[in-house]
């Protein structure tokens, strides 16, 4: 698939408003030019997406705690410099009486502050995602043969039948502070064969754009009317040439570009549980810039 082999992984909570993504995609380096994909199916009917996420768990693939021992905290992009940002979405659960509405219960830390966040996602379209044509599995297979990499199917394992993209909207208030982040919800997600559900882009060139989960948008403050914006990723070395140009070095080691460090990347692959202490009520002013 293209981008996904290639990368490695380590309010009121009551209405939702959409924001116009202030990031668009630049071009791609041409070094790192991708195959031309083919067109962008049209949403599915509606009715599509009620059936979809009655016979699909949507809401625990969101969530970062996976299970008792794995915890997976999405990271993104924060302000014109792009910092570090990471949050940890703790729980995520339907709305009882709007099944397409998601609440959420979240942390993020940002310059090593860590805040509360709760809000929703609220899922508006369902689309699929094309299958890769032939330029573009001659493009994977070419990423597979330059970093060695080799796909091992266990028997009777789950496998992959159809690609989806579900749509909508996200609104997360910090608790303690004035902050809140808005804006697009974009999943790219794959059903399996055995009733499952993985988060899974295709290709870097649609959708999420490589980045599996991605939330595109803006974090405003209501008291002091600052404006910055706001990308966060599940599949954050999917997604970064977006954002980051080399964020990248090396070809068969692969690691994150060290000019990035003063961006906050150099912690990228630690494994500090910060979600699991207890949040420190910070000023709100200094809790995000």
């Amino acid at each position: 698939m293209v981008g996904l082999f290639a990368t490695c992984q380590p309010k009121k909570a009551t209405t939702t408003q959409r924001a116009a993504s202030v990031l668009p995609p630049p071009p791609l380096p041409p070094s790192r030019l991708l195959p031309i994909p083919p067109p962008v199916p049209a949403p599915l009917p509606d009715q599509e997406l009620t059936r979809f996420l009655q016979q699909y768990a949507v809401a625990p693939l969101l969530q970062s705690v996976r299970n008792t021992q794995e915890v997976v905290p999405y990271n993104g992009f924060f302000g014109s410099d792009r910092h570090r940002i990471e949050v940890v979405l703790l729980r995520v659960r339907p709305d009882a009486t709007q099944p397409r509405r998601l609440l959420v219960t979240a942390k993020s830390r940002f310059k090593g502050k860590i805040q509360d966040l709760q809000g929703v996602i609220e899922l508006t379209a369902l689309q699929r995602q094309p299958a890769l044509n032939k330029a573009e599995q001659a493009y994977e297979k070419q990423q597979e043969a330059m970093r060695m990499m080799t796909v091992i199917r266990l028997p009777n394992a789950e496998k992959a039948v159809g690609y989806y993209t579900l749509t909508g909207n996200f609104d997360w208030r910090e608790v303690a502070g004035a902050g809140r982040f808005a804006g697009r919800a974009v999943l790219d997600v794959a059903v399996t064969d055995q009733q499952g559900l993985w988060s899974a882009s295709l290709r870097k060139t649609a959708g999420a754009r490589g980045a599996d989960l991605l939330f595109d948008g803006q974090w405003t403050s209501g008291q002091m009317g600052l404006v910055k914006p706001f990308i966060l990723v599940e599949n954050v070395t999917g997604f970064a040439e977006h954002v980051l140009q080399d964020f990248e070095v090396g070809e068969r080691d692969i690691v994150i570009n060290p000019k990035y460090a003063r961006l906050g990347w150099d912690s990228y692959w630690e494994n500090e549980e910060w979600w699991a202490e207890p949040t420190k009520a910070a000023a709100h002013a200094t809790a995000i810039q």
